[in-house]
Formats: structure tokens, sequence, C-alpha cells
């Protein structure tokens, strides 16, 4: 991205540049640039000697300390050039801050010839440029801690379902003849099971609100800037757009991310429109078709109930696109006799009856788990050529 930003600039013919620039990013804990990308011929020891410089030192470095654009017309004759090279032929330098609104990411250096014709405009672009790309960056590391933060709890997730998988597993043999002790277990079960419901709400809230604001704050510190931007320049102000467009794609993915840790819909509108919403989110991500018969009587659950069938339902549909080669799912969930029966059944290849008591199928663990949580009971059927079916049936009082 940044090669691509030094390569447009060089290639400004009003800014009367040559073909050689680079950018610094700042360490602000050590209070030195690092030479991050280069535009152009450098010699090795240019390289090697401009790897690190502290701030102060030098036309880069002060201007990482003042945070103030510098000019110089000639690297020779400029006394706070203090770096001198053996190949080092004269020539004059833009000195460019990259800052955000409240933040100095890097700087940008600029090759002249001796003593140039300065471009009339030439600070106020390059200055809006520096501000264009130093927002850039500032969004290119929100998007890797993103990354960074989401793997992060995909893998811890992953890690706590495996250890309680684990746990309840031996508890279960252990305690299997013993009612007392089963229900202390499915009580426990519950306990836990909300508590991991309640970490993924607040950090999809986290997520959603902290990194919203942030990614939206940074959206109307760019507009502010396209606005000042010369109106004759079309390509800085197209370049502003873009990058506008960038950030708005992040912001999708930072709600897509708190969607998925916690649809917000669940709690608003209960189980059935939850379904029907990650139903519709499925058929565009996957293209599997989901037919929908869902309580035609109004019953009111239990909110922790709800969640847990909605998490059953994620973990099927995961099991079909993960397995059955299936393009169709028919979800039903009804009221029978005191019980609630929700029935999840795909077109698929049919699951193999052997594959239902592995005991490394860690996604029919947990819905067996989930289910015995709340003293159901579930039944996992495979008919090959013609998919498997998932039926649970859970004992409620209806409200």
């Amino acid at each position: 991205m940044l090669q691509n930003a030094l390569r447009a600039i060089t290639g400004f013919e009003e800014l009367k540049v040559e073909n050689k620039a680079g950018i610094f990013l700042v360490d602000e804990s050590s209070k030195k640039l690092r030479l991050f990308t280069t535009f152009g011929e450098f010699s090795k020891e240019f390289l090697e000697k401009e790897r690190e410089v502290p701030f102060g030192d030098c036309l880069c470095g002060r201007v990482a300390e003042s945070g103030q654009m510098l000019m110089s017309e000639s690297c020779f004759a400029d006394s706070r050039h203090e770096r001198v090279y053996s190949d080092m032929t004269a020539h004059g330098h833009y000195i460019i801050p990259l800052k955000t609104s409240d933040k100095l990411m890097g700087v940008m250096f600029l090759y002249t010839n001796t003593n140039p014709d300065w471009y009339q405009h030439s600070q106020e672009v390059l200055l809006s440029i520096g501000g264009l790309i130093a927002n850039a960056i500032e969004k290119k590391q929100v998007d890797d801690e993103l990354e960074k933060y989401r793997n992060h709890l995909v893998s811890l997730v992953k890690q706590r379902t495996r250890e309680l998988t684990n746990a309840n597993a031996r508890l279960l043999g252990e305690v299997e003849n013993h009612e007392k002790t089963q229900e202390e277990l499915r009580q426990l079960s519950i306990k836990t099971e909300k508590i991991r419901e309640e970490e993924k709400g607040n950090i999809a809230r986290k997520v959603h609100d902290e990194l919203g604001q942030l990614l939206t704050a940074m959206k109307m510190d760019l507009l502010q800037l396209d606005k000042k931007l010369p109106q004759d320049n079309s390509g800085l102000r197209k370049r502003a757009h873009s990058i506008v467009g960038l950030i708005d794609d992040t912001i999708k993915s930072v709600q897509g991310i708190a969607m998925e840790l916690r649809p917000p819909i669940l709690d608003a509108f209960g189980l059935c429109e939850a379904i029907a919403w990650q139903a519709e989110e499925y058929e565009k991500r996957y293209g599997i078709q989901f037919n929908l018969n869902c309580l035609q009587r109004h019953i009111k659950l239990d909110k922790e109930l709800e969640i847990t069938l909605f998490r059953i339902f994620q973990e099927s549909v995961t099991n079909v696109v993960r397995h059955s080669e299936a393009n169709q799912v028919n979800i039903e969930t009804l009221h029978e006799s005191g019980q609630l029966v929700m029935k999840i059944q795909d077109n698929g290849i049919g699951i193999q009856k052997g594959k239902i008591e592995e005991s490394n199928s860690i996604g029919l663990i947990g819905i067996r788990e989930r289910v015995r949580s709340w003293g159901g009971e579930v039944q996992f059927s495979g008919t090959a050529g013609k998919g498997t079916t998932v039926e649970i049936r859970i004992p409620i009082a209806s409200k």
C-alpha cells in the first residue's frame, strides 16, 4: 500500500520530486523512527545506517520531534542534514509528518533537485497526503489488532470448549448413578454456559462500541480532511474517498464479528426471529436453502434456554456445512406434550452410525451436553444419500 502511495507521489509532476522516497514508522516506546519502506534506488550503506533514526536526529528525526513539515534545498548546505554517505550526491528534501488528528504515525521523505522551484501549494498538498497515509496506516494497524483479537477469541473459545467437554465427560462418568450429583452437574453446566454467553455478550459490546466508535471517528476525520483538499485535485479526493470505503468495510467487519459473538436480535426478539436472521445469513454465505417452521403457538421461553437452542442450531448447521454436502435444511420448532421439540434435517449424504458415537466428535458432544444440562434428550440419525436429522426434546412448562 505504501509502495503504491510513494509511486503515485513521486509521479506527481507539479511537485517536481525525484523517483526516490521512503517512509519511517514511529516506535513511540523507544522514541525512534524505523525505516519501513523505500521507493527508488538507495545504497546498502544508506539502508543499513537509516534503519533507525532517533527523534531529533537529522531532518527526519526533527520532524518526528516537532510534528512539523521541513524542506531542505541542499543536503550539503543545510546544517540540519547531519548524516552523510559515501555515495551521496547533492539533493533537496521534503520531510512530511504522517499524522492523524492526534497521533504521529511516521515520517515520509521525498528527494528533490538542489535549490528547487517549490510548487506553490506543495506544503498544503503534502500535509494533506501525509494525513491520508497516516489514517491508512492506523487503519491497517487496527485491522491487524482486530484480526489478532478475533483469532485469540476463537482459540480461547475452542480451548474452553475442549476443557469443559472433557471435564463434563469425566464428571458424567463418575456420577452416572447419583441423581443428586447429576442435578448439581446440570446446574453447573447451565451456570458455565451462562458465564460463557455473558463473556461473549460483553466482548461483542466492546468490539462493537469501542472499535466501532474508533473507526467512525477515523472516518469523520478523513471526511473533514477531504473537505479541505483542493477542489481541482481529483486524484487526492479520489484517494480519500477510497480510504473512506476501506473504513466502511472495516466497520462492517467489526459489526459482523460482534453479531457472530452474540446477535442482539436474540435478546430483543427471541429464538424464532434469531434463527430466521441466522438462516438468512447462512443462505448468503453458503448457498444453502432453509425452510423454517418455528413455534406456531407463541410460548414464552426462558432466555437462557433460547440461547442454548440458538447455539445448538448454529452448531448443527456448522456440521451440515462441513460434512453433509447438503443444499437444503429444514428447521422445525414446536411445543408437544410438555416438551419443546427442535428438528434440524438436511438432504446431504447422511451421517454414519459409527460417527455418532465417536468420542472425538466435538460438535455432537457439545450438542448433547447443552441438551442434557436442561434435562432433555437428543437423537442423531442419518440415512445414506438422504440426509441427517437432529431431534432435540427438552421438557418445559408453557407460560
